[in-house]
């Protein structure tokens, strides 16, 4: 069973050097060492990390970022005329992310005993996205592995920053809705029953939104944590229902008509798609292959049923145009740009130009979107706040108005 040993070490100059790593045995840590040209001074076990930090370090996930800046590195050293073997070996000191370090580690045991490096990374489908192990592949066969790891390099740098604005499209929202629910949930189980008490002992009438205000306050108290149970459950209802294909399809569908939501998916999933297939065709991937590849990484099952229709009409010699514009998730410009492509023998550009135009209109729409929702969410959270001010207040009113009719 493999076991992560720290090392300690001296290179040529008599500098101390320390690091760690997973291997079977102290005699393959050595050997790695060795590689490297350093002298061994100690080799021991790793303690084991607390139960906190294993479950910090296994929640960890290899993020698109992650994979950008690797691939950077790599694509540099590959071009610098380093071997495979001594560029993984520097990346996995490199390398911070715990799965993608032991991840690399297993890549470079395997190069060295004489695998393929695409090889290799296929053994890691959960870590390594399809499109790079595809990439690689083609790379290797074509001799320009170095312009293919910059390309993909620049892939995940662009879907990282599309991702990012995406987030900051939905995370104020988000924000902003869930502390007026607290606010709001606070308010009516904490704050109004002391109001309705001391109403209760001053024996006045309520008016009607006081009462309304008032019975949903007593739910909340009383049942307010089933709520919360309930809630949870039909949410989890809800993802287990979104991992069906059946009912994924659905809510994919229901998600691209959104009224304005649905526009910036839509956007945001042809933006991928085009990215995506611009890269795996420029890289050399054969066109069938690209698009299963971006059937699996389009993250919306519409889209994959339309590209699966491509797949069928390329096979039988037709194009890729026709079988995207039938279909309800691309808009006329992407069709009638990649039918030009098609024509031209150029996809790769079109659809780059594709990814770009739309990459632009995501980040406009998202700036607009912010501007936006601002003051529309500001607003509701005050009609909302003020409606249960006011609620409070008219029996307020009402006792000061008959104290005066009683003077």
């Amino acid at each position: 069973m493999a076991k992560t040993f720290v090392y300690k070490a001296r290179d040529r100059s008599g500098q101390v050097l320390t690091g760690n790593i997973i291997a079977e045995s102290e005699a393959a840590v050595a050997a790695y060492i060795r590689d490297k040209g350093y002298f061994v001074t100690q080799i021991k076990v790793q303690k084991q990390a607390s139960s906190l930090r294993a479950l910090v370090n296994s929640l960890k996930r290899v993020t698109i970022k992650d994979l950008a800046v690797f691939c950077r590195q790599f694509s540099i050293m590959v071009d610098a005329g380093l071997s495979l073997v001594a560029c993984l070996n520097i990346l996995i000191d490199q390398t911070y992310n715990p799965k993608l370090k032991v991840t690399v580690q297993d890549i470079y045991k395997k190069v060295q005993e004489g695998e393929t490096l695409s090889r290799a990374m296929r053994d890691h489908p959960h870590i390594l996205p399809e499109i790079m192990i595809n990439m690689v592949e083609a790379g290797e066969v074509g001799g320009v592995l170095d312009d293919v790891l910059n390309r993909l390099a620049a892939h995940f740098e662009k879907e990282h920053k599309l991702n990012e604005r995406v987030k900051s499209a939905l995370v104020y929202p988000a924000v902003v809705i869930g502390m007026a629910v607290l606010s709001v949930t606070f308010i009516l189980t904490f704050v109004l029953p002391t109001f309705m008490k001391m109403f209760e002992n001053m024996k006045v009438e309520l008016p009607l939104p006081t009462r309304i205000l008032l019975q949903i306050s007593g739910f909340l108290t009383h049942y307010g944590l089933w709520l919360a149970i309930v809630l949870a459950l039909a949410g989890y209802g809800l993802v287990i229902l979104a991992r069906q294909p059946k009912y994924r399809l659905v809510i994919d569908e229901l998600l691209l008509r959104l009224p304005v939501f649905g526009l910036l998916w839509r956007k945001v999933a042809i933006a991928r798609f085009s990215r995506t297939l611009s890269t795996l065709v420029r890289g050399g991937v054969p066109i069938i292959s690209a698009i299963e590849v971006v059937k699996k990484t389009s993250g919306n099952l519409s889209m994959a049923r339309a590209l699966t229709a491509a797949q069928a009409s390329i096979r039988e010699g037709l194009g890729l145009a026709t079988p995207l514009g039938s279909s309800n998730v691309f808009t006329p410009m992407v069709v009638q740009m990649v039918a030009i492509g098609e024509e031209t023998g150029e996809l790769d550009k079109m659809l780059e130009k594709i990814a770009d135009f739309y990459d632009s209109d995501v980040d406009d729409m998202v700036s607009r979107l912010s501007s936006m929702l601002e003051p529309i969410l500001i607003g509701i959270l005050g009609v909302v706040i003020g409606g249960i001010v006011i609620s409070v207040m008219l029996p307020l009113f009402d006792v000061i108005t008959n104290f005066n009719r009683t003077l």
